[in-house]
């Protein structure tokens, strides 16, 4: 069900990517991507006083979350399915919260240090991967072997 899984720091700057359907978690245009759906998020934010929750595509559902603290934001990449009920929207925010708690916890010398090295928040895969599983949300989808 969960695609991708990007984290942006509270300027709008991706710091994390992890793919759950491929077995690299590199992917070029994620930064790109990632910066596009921020602008969007602020325009929404700024310009109708509204939050972006999701945005729909023909085969995929964006879902999007903010830290109500360090407004740092999770883009969550879902196949369309997701989208389909409310109480999968009510497990992700559950996902979100669990990866911000584990993330900002393990990390906040790095991020209070931030100097533009990625490579750091690398190892939070194989969290990614004990919380989404925990909670149910990887069924059909080939764990990559060197995280799991």
């Amino acid at each position: 069900m969960i695609q991708k899984i990007t984290l942006l720091n509270g300027e709008g700057i991706p710091i994390f990517f992890h793919n759950f359907g491929d077995s690299s978690n590199e992917d070029e245009n994620y930064h790109l991507i990632a910066s596009y759906f921020d602008q969007i998020c602020r325009f929404t934010k700024y310009g109708f006083k509204e939050s972006l929750n999701t945005l729909r595509m023909n085969k995929s559902v964006f879902y999007f979350y903010t830290h109500p603290k360090s407004n740092f934001h999770l883009i969550f990449k879902c196949d369309s399915r997701v989208d389909s009920k409310k109480q999968k929207k009510k497990y992700l925010d559950s996902v979100a919260v669990k990866l911000f708690d584990q993330f900002l916890t393990k990390f906040k010398k790095e991020l209070i240090n931030f100097n533009g090295n990625f490579s750091q928040f690398k190892s939070f895969s194989s969290d990614i991967h004990k919380i989404v599983k925990s909670k149910g949300f990887l069924r059909g989808y080939q764990l990559n072997p060197s995280i799991s």
